[in-house]
């Protein structure tokens, strides 16, 4: 009985084996065709990917110094550009000093101008108005003053021709 075991367990064995080599030989098989196809599939996509690669690689070439000619020319500009910016920069500044300056002279001119009118306005009422406002009432007295005699003369015409008119009547 431990001879059968021991047979049972080797035949066990044995079989098993076997059927992982089958396994291996199907993976292997099957792995071989993948690689086949895989291959033929590189094969072709290398066939096909050349033509393309070579004019990439071409017009790369062609490229180059355009590329670096373009860089070049781009950073010049972007050198100018700043340097552009720079002058405006400082032509604004000095525009905008200048603006400052004039309005402060301008502020000034228009005080002064103010003042002088002021001081001219308080002249000409000083020397002009006042005079002519005592003229006027001088006029305006001895107008009065004519306006009362006139009138006091004429009453006293009046009364007076009353009184001979009243005598002549009685």
């Amino acid at each position: 009985m431990d001879n059968t075991i021991i047979t049972i367990f080797v035949v066990v064995a044995a079989v098993a084996i076997v059927v992982q080599m089958v396994i291996l030989f199907a993976l292997y098989k099957a792995l071989r065709q993948s690689s086949d196809r895989m291959e033929g599939i590189a094969g072709r996509l290398e066939r096909q990917a050349s033509p393309v690669l070579a004019t990439a690689a071409a017009i790369l070439d062609d490229a180059k110094p355009k590329i670096a000619e373009l860089t070049t020319n781009l950073a010049e500009s972007s050198a100018i550009v700043r340097a552009q910016v720079a002058q405006v920069g400082a032509a604004t500044g000095e525009i905008v000093e200048r603006v400052r300056m004039n309005a402060a002279r301008i502020d000034d001119f228009v005080l002064n101008a103010a003042h002088k009118v002021e001081a001219t306005s308080e002249l000409l009422q000083e020397k002009v108005l006042s005079p002519m406002r005592r003229v006027r009432a001088v006029v305006s007295a001895l107008s009065a003053g004519l306006s009362f005699l006139k009138s006091n003369r004429s009453h006293r015409k009046s009364t007076t021709g009353e009184v001979e008119d009243e005598e002549m009547f009685i």
